[in-house]
């Protein structure tokens, strides 16, 4: 019989889930707990009252990652219809076109909440789930799939003080629109992606505007000599130059796009040593006054200014906390993802699980979508999924409890080395090496010899176009549907190709495949 799965979260990391295991025969559901899909991509406003929301969004928002390294690897997007970067609206829309082509909404409960998730002896999973204005329920399950991403538990800093503050505290989880914050004197604290994008909005609204960062970071523009930046990380980049030599490289381009990063910005980190921002008119407001930055961290904080840890004194009226999120998913037991304090990375805040997707000790629970990355996450997320959805076939076996956990230690101690020690960094990965070592275990990573074999076909001059897209091209997801279980290997080649060519729109080849392939429903 197949088994049966229930997925936590209806958003770009559950709807790949979903559409997997459906594809595996599985007999799964999708539980959430709005009234809508799409995750932290369908915007929200904040409650007006507990001003709660589950999106992170703001009106703002554009993608970090371009559009043709930020698909499903068997759907693309429509260069025509979709720019290369873009808003929540638009890739909102792209997540249902995708829900309705694979027809995954007709196993979707929407308003309905995960309370808790229980696994008995013999490993079956107890779910117990709440609709809107109903009784609790429980269900039996034989897998789950958790789902609800990791930015959920906004984490708020206790500085000193604090509470003595007159002026408004908040998360930039809840920051909307610049409007409500004209002519106030705001602080931001943290260097992401969010503070960059919030310092920008807020700088031409603001009275004053000051950037509080303690280590600086490195910020890359989104375009490079008229290309989406990530046009110059492709596989040659990633797997096969030396990361130090990449790493110069990229830095070199940096400081010929931008500049040289003005000292209070300048991190003592190197370029891929730390997830960097996505936001290039940041420095040209820094460097035209409108944004005040800080190499400091907050010492303590009065009823109407900031005291930084270089002995500043910052008169403000508003604090935006750009500092970041906890992992966690309180509907499962924690010590199935993880350890009470990791003493390798030391932190409370990282994951302890098997290619940071499967649980060592909790069988048949998968967590898709945990991860922190310079990239796109829906590859990331989807390639998870199509590795947990083998492991749950059979096709794949996982090593004993002990190799679990010293691969998990292994990958942990090579994070500790090469990245900053930081809570942020817990879950970072590197998106091309990390998806090639997933789908490995399926056959789907698309090798050099797989590749080069296909020139001795009956479509030569096509197998090296498509092998010189894969290893100078950008990273587009396509890749990953050329071999192994589950290719489409017509499909994946004529985007690829399309790609290359840098045509306007999809092609009339992958338009056809797309309408001939469509799932019955």
């Amino acid at each position: 019989m197949a088994p049966k799965v229930a997925i936590i979260g209806a958003g770009l990391s559950g709807l790949a889930s979903l559409k997997q295991c459906l594809e595996e025969g599985f007999d799964a559901t999708i539980f959430e707990a709005r009234p809508v899909i799409g995750g932290q991509w369908c915007y929200e406003e904040p409650d007006p009252v507990t001003g709660e929301t589950s999106s992170s969004m703001y009106e703002g928002v554009l993608l970090n990652s371009c559009r043709d390294t930020s698909t499903f690897s068997d759907f693309p997007m429509d260069p025509s219809r979709y720019p290369d970067y873009f808003g929540h609206k638009r890739f909102l829309r792209y997540i249902e076109e995708y829900a309705e082509y694979f027809g995954l909404r007709e196993h979707i409960c929407l308003n309905t909440e995960v309370v808790s998730c229980s696994q008995d002896k013999e490993g079956k999973w107890s779910v117990k789930t709440i609709q809107k204005g109903r009784s609790p329920v429980k269900d039996t399950y034989d897998a789950i799939f958790a789902c609800s991403g990791a930015l959920a538990d906004p984490v708020i800093p206790m500085f000193e003080g604090l509470e003595k503050f007159k002026g408004d505290v908040f998360h930039s989880h809840i920051y909307r629109r610049p409007g409500a914050l004209e002519g106030r004197r705001i602080a931001i604290i943290g260097f992401g992606n969010s503070a960059a994008d919030l310092s920008s909005e807020l700088s031409w609204q603001a009275k004053e505007l000051h950037l509080i960062t303690r280590r600086g970071g490195w910020i890359v523009p989104r375009f490079v000599l008229g290309k989406p930046a990530e046009a110059y990380d492709n596989r040659v980049a990633e797997t096969i130059l030396p990361s130090k030599f990449s790493q110069w490289i990229q830095t070199q381009l940096c400081n010929h796009v931008l500049g040289k990063l003005p000292d209070v910005l300048q991190p003592e980190h190197g370029l891929m040593e730390a997830n960097v921002t996505m936001r290039s008119d940041l420095l040209e407001n820094i460097k035209t006054g409108r944004i005040i930055p800080h190499r400091a961290g907050v010492k303590r904080v009065s009823e109407t200014s900031l005291i930084l840890t270089d002995g500043t004194f910052i008169d403000v009226d508003v604090i935006i906390c750009c500092t970041g999120y906890h992992m966690s998913i309180p509907y499962v037991p924690e010590e199935s993802y993880r350890n009470n304090h990791n003493p390798i990375l030391n932190t409370n805040n990282s994951m302890e699980l098997y290619k940071l997707v499967a649980s060592p000790t909790f069988p048949n629970v998968f967590f898709i979508g945990f991860v922190e990355l310079a990239g796109p996450l829906v590859p990331v997320s989807e390639t998870q999924a199509r590795w947990a959805t083998s492991v749950l076939a059979g096709r794949i076996k996982l090593p004993s409890v002990k190799m679990m956990y010293g691969s998990i230690a292994a990958y942990q101690a090579r994070l500790a080395a090469v990245m900053v020690n930081s809570d942020r960094h817990t879950v970072t990965i590197r998106y091309l090496p990390y998806c090639d070592d997933l789908l490995r275990d399926i056959g789907a990573n698309p090798t050099f010899c797989r590749l080069f074999s296909k020139v001795f076909t009956s479509n030569p001059v096509t197998a090296v176009k498509v092998l010189k897209a894969v290893y100078l091209g950008i990273n587009s997801p396509a890749q990953y549907r050329l071999f192994g279980h589950g290719s489409k290997p017509m499909l994946a080649s004529a985007t690829l190709l399309r790609l290359a060519d840098e045509a306007p729109g999809l092609s009339e080849k992958e338009r056809h495949i797309l309408c001939m392939s469509q799932p019955e429903g």
